[in-house]
């Protein structure tokens, strides 16, 4: 009988398959973070599109709290780690100022801007070191204070911070 159970019961405990397709190609450890990339999908057609562009890619971003070189709110690591076939980068974000509404639109703006700069990456398949995105942005950026830049990642982080407006709501949360 007890044989019977087991075999039974096993056949409904089917493992859980998760598909890397399924799973959001920007993410974070962070919830607040987290929130504030839901709140940009929702409120900013450009960021949309941005997300869903980084999404047909071989590209898996993480957007996290952290402390930039030079000076600046924000960055794109420029290392580049590969596995299982894809690209993972990494953004780093400064939140002291995003317990304000204010704030909270700055840092949308700012993470569109950095996710422009991981899908510069992203779309150059030969990127595949953290040397190799140096040259990259050696050649393609202009630097501003010893830190590369893109006058197309400027003007996205404004046409979102325009799209996003007054819309977002602030939430007081970071954790």
């Amino acid at each position: 009988m007890l044989g019977t159970i087991v075999l039974t019961t096993a056949s409904f405990a089917s493992p859980v398959r998760v598909r890397a397709e399924d799973m959001p190609r920007v993410r974070s450890s962070s919830p607040f973070i987290r929130g504030v990339i839901d709140d940009a999908i929702s409120a900013s057609p450009t960021f949309r599109k941005l997300v869903a562009t980084i999404g047909g890619t071989d590209g898996i971003v993480y957007v996290e709290q952290g402390t930039c070189r030079h000076g600046v709110r924000a960055c794109l690591s420029l290392s580049v780690t590969q596995s299982a076939g894809f690209r993972f980068l990494r953004i780093l974000i400064d939140l002291s100022t995003a317990s304000t509404h204010k704030g909270r639109l700055d840092l949308i703006a700012t993470i569109g801007h950095e996710l422009w700069h991981a899908l510069e990456v992203l779309v150059d398949r030969a990127l595949t070191t953290t040397a190799a995105v140096f040259h990259f942005y050696t050649r393609e950026g202009l630097t501003a204070h010893d830190a590369f830049e893109t006058t197309a990642a400027v003007s996205v982080g404004a046409r979102i911070r325009h799209e996003v407006g007054e819309r977002v709501t602030l939430v007081k949360d970071q954790s």
